[in-house]
């Protein structure tokens, strides 16, 4: 897919224009990318068996980067470049301007970032984390996921095939995960009211999560939140666990942003999508009986379980579409 046209720098920014900034261009660029991906991953990454903590996933975010570039540089005036985030920040890949110099400590040239997770999706539980503090991201900074599993060739060989993928700003999942987040009972830590009792003007612990303990989230929480057994408690962010609801405030905020088309309902669906069983686990019966009555179907003596996979059964690879406005 081209994307035909000029790129020019504005006059008072560092954004080139085609009546798109540059991360939308990225954007639309990603199903092609995805495609070459698994085009080179048939072709080069067989193997016979295939684990799944076998570290491809993050090989496949390495290969995003390359393909991205390979693509934008074949088929556009090249006016950025994907580069990779060197020594051990954050993101993994930021956009840059070609032929600016570039500098990641202050994002001299940057136009955003990127942070590239992966999800196998045959494993029981995906450990791919997203827990970036919202204070350390800029407007375009982006989230990209991708899904793989092990795909067949023959009887005895396989490739990891990338099999969905989600690219938004990351700022709008995170909006998402911090509101649950509170809901559930955790906290923020503030400057001026910092557990480890430090300067405000200079406290290092600001937005650093708390579980609904007071326990830290992060290894950079501060000191006195410990907890007895582990140093910090690390299901912050991840990336199903955080759709968790465990309460009435919850479901309802998290069925608010089901209910409209926003960049959060977008996530959330592309988790589901992918892990059906959380969409399952987080919807009650009554509420599959009330979309199966609005399908003609008579949910009597049907348990949970039959009752989502006849639900499902018409379209395997999608959410069910009348959950997302249940209450």
């Amino acid at each position: 897919m081209a994307i035909k046209g000029r790129y020019f720098m504005t006059d008072h920014s560092s954004i080139y224009t085609l009546g798109k900034e540059p991360y939308e261009i990225v954007r639309a660029f990603c199903p092609d990318i995805c495609s070459k991906m698994n085009e080179f991953s048939i072709e080069i990454l067989v193997t016979r068996g295939g684990r799944i903590g076998s570290g491809m996933g993050a090989l496949l975010e390495g290969l995003w980067g390359y393909m991205a570039n390979q693509l934008l540089f074949d088929e556009n005036e090249h006016f950025f470049d994907i580069a990779w985030m060197p020594d051990n920040q954050y993101n993994d890949f930021t956009i840059v301007e070609k032929n600016v110099s570039w500098n990641p400590d202050d994002r001299t040239g940057e136009l955003f970032r990127i942070e590239a997770k992966s999800m196998n999706r045959q494993a029981d539980e995906s450990k791919a984390h997203f827990d970036v503090l919202k204070k350390e991201l800029g407007k375009n900074d982006s989230l990209l996921i991708l899904v793989w599993e092990w795909a067949a060739i023959d009887k005895t060989h396989r490739y990891p095939k990338v099999i969905d993928y989600y690219f938004g700003r990351a700022l709008d999942v995170v909006e998402l995960r911090d509101t649950l987040h509170v809901l559930r009972g955790g906290s923020f830590v503030s400057s001026s009211n910092c557990p480890d009792g430090c300067n405000p003007a200079t406290c290092p612990h600001d937005g650093e999560p708390l579980n609904a303990s007071r326990i830290r989230e992060r290894l950079s929480g501060p000191d006195s939140t410990k907890g007895n057994k582990v140093s910090y408690a690390a299901n912050f962010g991840g990336l199903v666990r955080m759709l968790k609801t465990s309460n009435t405030s919850a479901k309802s905020a998290f069925q608010k942003y089901r209910s409209t088309d926003t960049p959060q309902e977008a996530f959330i669906s592309f988790i589901f999508r992918n892990y059906p069983d959380e969409e399952k686990n987080h919807y009650g019966i009554n509420q599959l009986r009330a979309v199966a009555r609005q399908r003609n179907i008579d949910p009597a003596g049907l348990s949970k379980e039959d009752l989502y996979d006849l639900l499902k059964h018409d379209n395997p690879n999608r959410c069910i579409e009348e959950l997302r406005y249940c209450n």
